[in-house]
């Protein structure tokens, strides 16, 4: 049987203007003109053979006969919107948006998550890049962040502490700065040289990293060089120009471990940086609760790092 229910575009129209008193504001929430509305509100009388409003010039007023209806109208429009909310949050298709820095998602994530989608493959990953200031995105389901353990309100899983390495091209340290070639790995093997070998050399670095080398110089009782170092705003040209040959970079262990795997890059020198700092999931209050956010936090946890250990400096302050 067919359900009385009156044209659904008059009912919005007339449900907008009663909360907001005024046609016009109800016109702005619907994106339509004043004229629109009272065109709606008209047919939606006409359907019923009576009048809602009492129109006067200051505007426009609910006759008593059309409170109880517009307040049962209100309360279904919310549930309604609460439902999709709902369907939105947990359907087959729905889309997990992570947001994080470029070399995260490229390094580490990216790898891993054809694991996800075998695992889950009703849920679509979008991957939003974002700088450190940009990465906390509202709009995004899941932010990964590098800092300390506590992120108050938030849901949150440390991913990886910092172990910082220093790494370079395989015949930098003997002098060759030529990246490697396709056909043999140049150095593949080749023993890692000293603090006091690395700090001869090139050093490139992170710009908004600036404190990784100097921790890592104090670490091994060696005085940074006085010639400085070589920043970049980016890390994937950090690491690009370390496999070529440029300069030794110091960077996280699970960012290169596929190149050091392939011997386009090798460890400088046998000193490792860990600090309490790392790389963290997060998820608000509103997300936490997703079924897709539980299943990635879920997925994601099989990867969670030990907690540092070794030799150790203090956190810097960027």
């Amino acid at each position: 049987m067919a359900r009385n229910i009156p044209p659904l575009n008059p009912l919005l129209a007339f449900e907008a203007a009663a909360r907001h008193g005024s046609f016009s504001r109800a016109a702005a929430e619907l994106s339509v003109t004043p004229a629109a509305i009272s065109r709606q509100v008209k047919m939606l009388e006409n359907y019923f053979g009576t009048e809602f409003f009492d129109r006067e010039p200051g505007g426009v007023q609910l006759t008593p006969e059309a409170r109880e209806y517009v307040s049962k109208l209100s309360r279904a429009f919310r549930q309604i919107a609460t439902a999709t909310d709902d369907f939105r949050a947990n359907h087959a298709s729905s889309i997990l948006t992570i947001s994080g820095y470029t070399t995260f998602l490229v390094k580490w994530l990216v790898p891993k998550l054809p694991g996800f989608q075998r695992q889950y493959p009703h849920v679509k990953v979008r991957l939003v890049t974002s700088s450190a200031v940009g990465a906390a995105r509202t709009d995004a389901d899941v932010a990964i962040l590098y800092g300390e353990k506590d992120w108050p309100g938030l849901q949150s899983m440390l991913l990886f502490s910092d172990e910082l390495v220093p790494v370079c091209s395989p015949g930098l340290l003997a002098g060759d700065r030529s990246p490697p070639t396709a056909a043999g790995k140049k150095g593949r093997g080749q023993p890692a040289g000293t603090a006091a070998q690395v700090a001869g050399l090139p050093l490139l670095q992170l710009e908004a990293r600036r404190h990784d080398w100097l921790d890592w110089f104090k670490l091994a009782g060696e005085a940074p060089p006085k010639g400085g170092f070589q920043s970049f705003e980016d890390l994937g040209v950090v690491l690009e120009s370390a496999r070529s040959g440029l300069g030794v970079a110091l960077v996280q262990r699970a960012y290169v471990e596929e190149n050091l795997a392939h011997g386009d890059l090798v460890i400088a020198a046998p000193l490792t940086l860990r600090r309490d700092r790392g790389y963290y999931a997060l998820a608000g209050e509103g997300s936490a609760a997703k079924a897709k956010v539980k299943a990635f936090f879920d997925w994601v946890s099989a990867y969670q790092a030990l907690p540092p250990a070794g030799p150790s400096a203090t956190p810097a302050v960027n």
